[in-house]
């Protein structure tokens, strides 16, 4: 289970500063430089195609563990995140044999895998990918959310408007551009480390800058897109799964305070274990009600969905919701879109909108925030609200065919990974 960190704007998931901002650095160096090397090197990917890269990586594997570069496991570690312990209950379920080699010993860190299953053999870092769709046109750009806005808005698909920035002149310039609300974050990283809302004057860009800056040179000063943030997990450029991330509410009856609304939600039982957590009655949520021009103390209306934090983590006692089936087709459209702009097999995207059962040409502003090449795949397998679905288990199905072919289309979400969390109703806004 994570733990809150030394670093409040860490949140449950701290990372170590300079190497984060080293980091930054580093990507935006090397995609000057190398960027022409890789293109050439994916012009030239299918002459080497033949050759047995998956059956070299054990090997290799083995090697560096005896040199004690990292270790080299056949069972879960008990210290991985959650998406790496459902990928080893997926394997497990569906007779694949399997290794995880982690560099440096370190839980935290990326993983590498090899996977083995009536003799076919997959290699991969972090997640199984789909077999044989050829080489991503994004793997190198879509983590950097500057480079993500240069390709999206050209391609008709929404993002917030702004830019990133490396001075406090140029965040200025854009506040003045775009106006109020505004948020920062840094131009690379994920989980909202470091990012700063509901900016409204200069003092407050200036914190919510500095404290970006933290972790990156370049900072993303944008319009805050108001909203929920729905993950929407694209394989093959089809979007199996989308969830709402709700940060931390309760549902309004006209009768009690929202403290006493906290108390009774914080009696579901399914708020005390490892994934869900009680909603605290702590500073955050005092601040955002503050926000708000409310406090503890005030009664919501009858049907009213009272937001408590802007933190949408599960950990903080945010929920999430299966959205999937309720889409607006136009939405799932650009969904696809947004697969096809990234042309890479696996990608988790970050979508701000109010409601996802309307169309998103009637919600503007709304659109992407962030994609990521690393997904986090377990908000799909268990959610508060809805019917979970086994992304790890697709996403094995996926490399490695029943029929044993090497085409991985025709995806369907329904199998042996569904379940659902019982009657829960799936709660709605007024």
């Amino acid at each position: 289970m994570p733990k809150k960190s030394s670093c409040p704007d860490c949140g449950e998931y701290p990372v170590n500063h300079p190497a984060q901002k080293a980091l930054a650095i580093m990507d935006t160096a090397t995609a000057a430089v190398f960027g022409p090397v890789d293109r050439a090197a994916r012009g030239i990917a299918p002459i080497f195609s033949k050759i047995p890269f998956d059956r070299m990586a054990l090997p290799i594997y083995r090697v560096l563990a005896a040199l004690h570069i990292g270790k080299l496991l056949t069972d879960a570690d008990p210290r991985n995140a959650e998406r790496t312990r459902l990928l080893w209950d997926a394997a497990r379920r569906k007779g694949i044999t399997m290794w995880q080699f982690q560099p440096l010993d370190d839980p935290s860190g990326i993983s590498f895998f090899v996977a083995e299953k009536n003799g076919v053999v997959r290699a991969f870092e972090g997640l199984p990918r789909p077999r044989d769709m050829g080489p991503s046109r994004s793997i190198n750009w879509m983590d950097n959310k500057a480079v993500l806005k240069k390709k999206f808005v050209p391609a008709g698909i929404p993002m917030a408007r702004g830019h990133s920035c490396f001075t406090f002149a140029a965040a200025q310039r854009i506040m003045r551009d775009v106006g109020a609300p505004l948020i920062t974050k840094p131009n690379l990283g994920s989980r909202s480390r470091h990012s700063t809302v509901h900016i409204m004057t200069e003092d407050e860009l200036r914190r919510g800058f500095r404290t970006a800056k933290r972790l990156s040179p370049w900072v993303i000063v944008e319009q805050e897109l108001q909203g929920f943030v729905f993950r929407i997990l694209l394989v093959d450029g089809e979007p199996v799964g989308v969830v709402r991330r709700e940060p931390p509410f309760v549902m309004g009856d006209g009768t009690h305070t929202i403290r006493e609304l906290i108390i009774e939600e914080n009696k579901n039982p399914r708020r005390h274990t490892e994934l869900f957590h009680e909603i605290p009655m702590d500073d955050d949520v005092i601040q955002e009600l503050d926000h708000q021009g409310l406090a503890l103390d005030s009664i919501p209306p009858n049907g009213t969905m009272q937001i408590l934090s802007t933190h949408a983590s599960r950990f903080y006692g945010g929920s999430t919701t299966n959205m999937t089936d309720a889409a607006h087709p136009d939405n799932m459209v650009l969904f696809r879109k947004i697969g096809e702009v990234l042309g890479d097999p696996l990608v988790g995207v970050d979508f701000i909108i109010q409601d996802m059962t309307r169309s998103w040409r009637e919600q503007m502003p709304c659109g992407v925030i962030e994609c990521n090449s690393l997904p986090n795949t377990d908000l799909h397998h268990e959610v508060l609200y809805g019917k979970g679905f086994d992304a790890s288990g697709l996403l094995f199905d996926l490399a490695f065919p029943p029929d044993g072919s090497d085409a991985s289309r025709g995806i369907a979400v329904s199998g042996d990974g569904d379940r659902t969390n019982g009657s829960d109703p799936i709660p709605q806004e007024r």
